[in-house]
């Protein structure tokens, strides 16, 4: 409302004059100038023709319009309603301006707050803060670079790169005669309002920059450490000098929000130490297979504590690549597809060769571009690494059990910006001994896999040499047998089966020998050999199982030692005798579907003194009798309950009889969800006298 108040104070000037018939029309302007102090240049200029009319009417009343007195005061007070018109408008551009100001400081200060708020590394927050100042500012290009120990300049953020000429200035030495150096070296802002002023301060730019623009440097520093620089352009004129102190406030606000960063990364990687050693000692520790080991290691590692994860092993003086992780799926893909495109150099003086001829640990907090050009394998490769954007590396050998370094890990941030101490050194340390380790038991058991196949392989193959298939017929009796094992460590079992042809019958012999391994297996070719021999002569099944018992006393291997066995004799007419010595009783099958099994008194096992009571049954035409050992009916589920075997059972009896046994081991195995945990024998015998 201060156009009112000059208006009213001319409406007092005017008075004056008529009243007092002084005349004071130069000071009519006075009006204008009270105005200008608050009012915009319109109204300004309003209150200013009012003043010029009423000085032009005061020489009317005056009687002097014309004269030089009256016209000495009226050239004053064209002169100050002149002036009062500058001010207005010099006002008027600094409320606009600072309004302007004060919009665009709110609305970074709104955008960052939120940005910032869940921000936990400098990575993510120099990023967040680009990508407000690109949108919100309007900036061509923004970027932060780091000061690092060496001196040197390092990019941390860049929005709005401007292509391949960039790459020269991903490093920057402050010693060097670039912008951002002298920038930084003097600890002072630096603006430049064009392109011209930009190649006239700094020659070598001529040509970088594709548009004009303004540039502005920022160092980033508190007290006497300075820990950066913000390098910041825009279109012409779309900051002027009365706005610098805004960027310069932002550029504390930018250095506020990265040192809070870089405690909070300090934090969190003490606690992600903590949490990933415990889980790498668990996790590495239940792993025997050479692949699931490495793969172990990648999972651990990236991305909580690496964006690239490298693990080699020393193979014929050279150190291989067998495991390389990215935290994203198809630059790991890519990655590996070049694994053998850039082999190690092992007389580099930096790096992986360095670290397995030293056994000590490197640790890069930022990588200097003269190690990645010691390292490169070739100027392909060199290209290749600093297009990666590389900040940091961490690299510790793997010791062997005897003290020998065998190989290398190798951990590299990247994207995420974060930079390795000698805290996350100490750390992966710790965990290198565990990987080599984990890795020194994978290899000792693959090795001691490879052994026991061949163990395993001799023993099954004595076993299977002792249970020859039996042949599909004898007399009238059609016949089937199945044998599974069950192996663990080479421990054979001794499951047994037999068909022998009796001076009047078909006598068969299903077994079990207590113990496992090649000593059971020669156990049971004693029985089975003892009982061809006892089945060929006279006497009922009672006498062969007596005859057997007898006879291979001499032959177990400890007195405690016996054999489990169910004996049967099938006469031409479908009788038969059956005798159990501890052994699980045979099943009747039916072609109608009825399972029976045979009701006996059991007597103990052989080798334990035997007298078995015979129990009797007759067999109709296609009635088949099963004979099994205990891996049967002790067969369990995946969640330990036993399996209900006598489901399968009707199928035995109906289905086509040379499939019938492989139906029901099928069915067995995928009742129990895994590999039965004991060996089975399965004979099956047909009457078929036709």
């Amino acid at each position: 409302m201060s156009w009112l108040g000059g208006a009213l104070l001319l409406g007092v000037m005017v008075a004056v004059d008529l009243v007092l018939g002084r005349q004071i029309n130069g000071a009519y302007a006075g009006a204008a100038v009270l105005t200008a102090i608050n009012a915009d240049v319109r109204r300004t200029a309003s209150v200013a023709g009012l003043a010029l009319l009423a000085s032009v009417a005061s020489g009317t009343w005056n009687d002097n319009l014309g004269e030089r007195d009256w016209a000495i005061r009226f050239a004053t007070c064209v002169l100050i309603c002149a002036l009062a018109l500058i001010a207005a408008d010099a006002n008027h551009r600094r409320s606009e301006r600072l309004a302007r100001t004060t919009a665009l400081a709110q609305r970074m200060l709104d955008a960052l707050a939120v940005e910032l708020t869940g921000a936990r590394t400098v990575k993510e927050v120099t990023d967040g803060f680009l990508g407000h100042a690109m949108g919100t500012l309007g900036a061509t290009s923004a970027m932060v670079l780091s000061l690092d120990a060496d001196g040197v300049l390092r990019t941390l953020s860049w929005h709005g790169r401007a292509g391949d000429g960039a790459d020269h200035y991903q490093e920057v030495p402050v010693s060097s005669d670039l912008p951002g150096a002298v920038a930084t070296r003097q600890r002072t802002d630096m603006h430049f309002r064009s392109l011209t002023e930009i190649v006239a301060a700094f020659p070598d730019l001529a040509g970088y920059y594709p548009s004009d623009r303004s540039l502005h440097l920022l160092p980033l520093h508190r007290e006497d450490t300075t820990y950066g620089l913000l390098a910041i352009t825009f279109p012409p004129d779309l900051f002027t000098p009365h706005e610098d102190g805004f960027l310069h406030s932002l550029a504390g606000a930018l250095t506020s929000a990265m040192r809070r960063a870089v405690e909070l990364q300090d934090q969190d990687g003490a606690t992600q130490r903590t949490v990933l050693l415990a889980e790498a000692s668990m996790s590495l520790s239940r792993s025997l297979d050479m692949d699931t080991t490495l793969a172990e290691v990648g999972r651990l590692l990236v991305p909580r504590f690496a964006d690239w994860c490298s693990l080699q092993l020393l193979n014929d003086g050279r150190l291989e690549t067998v495991a390389l992780q990215h935290r994203d799926p198809a630059t790991t893909e890519w990655a590996r597809s070049l694994m053998g495109a850039f082999p190690t150099r092992m007389d580099a003086p930096h790096g992986a060769a360095n670290v397995v001829r030293s056994g000590q640990s490197e640790i890069y907090p930022y990588i200097p571009s003269e190690v990645m050009e010691a390292t490169a394998a070739s100027a392909e490769h060199l290209a290749l690494v600093r297009r990666l954007g590389l900040t940091s590396a961490l690299i510790v050998p793997l010791t062997g059990r005897d003290g020998g370094v065998v190989g290398t890990l190798t951990l590299i941030h990247a994207e995420s910006g974060r930079r390795y101490s000698d805290e996350d050194g100490a750390f992966l340390e710790a965990v290198a001994d565990r990987v080599a380790v984990a890795l020194d038991t994978a290899v000792t058991f693959e090795h001691q896999s490879e052994r026991l196949a061949g163990v395993i392989l001799v023993a099954e193959a004595a076993q299977r040499a002792i249970l020859a298939p039996p042949p599909a017929r004898v007399g009238p009796v059609a016949l089937s047998a199945r044998y599974l094992s069950a192996a663990r460590e080479a421990q054979i079992g001794g499951d047994l089966y037999e068909v022998v042809r009796g001076p009047s019958s078909v006598r068969l012999l299903v077994g079990d020998v207590r113990g496992k391994g090649l000593s059971a297996v020669r156990t049971a070719t004693v029985v089975l050999g003892e009982f061809r021999a006892a089945a060929a002569n006279n006497g009922d099944v009672a006498h062969v199982a007596r005859e057997i018992d007898r006879r291979i006393v001499p032959y177990l291997p400890d007195a405690e030692d016996f054999v489990t066995a169910i004996l049967v004799d099938i006469e031409s007419d479908g009788r038969f005798d059956v005798v159990s010595c501890g052994h699980p009783a045979p099943v009747l099958l039916s072609t109608s579907g009825d399972v029976d099994p045979v009701e006996l008194d059991h007597s103990p096992p052989l080798g334990l003194g035997v007298d078995p009571v015979i129990g009797r049954g007759k067999l109709a035409d296609g009635d088949r009798l099963l004979l099994f050992t205990d891996g049967l009916i002790e067969a369990r589920t995946p969640t330990g309950a036993f399996v209900d075997s006598a489901l399968f059972l009707p199928s035995v009896g109906q289905a086509e009889f040379h499939t019938a046994l492989d139906g029901l081991l099928a069915s067995l195995k995928q009742a129990a969800g895994h590999a039965l945990d004991d060996d089975l024998a399965l004979l099956l015998a047909c009457y078929d006298p036709h």
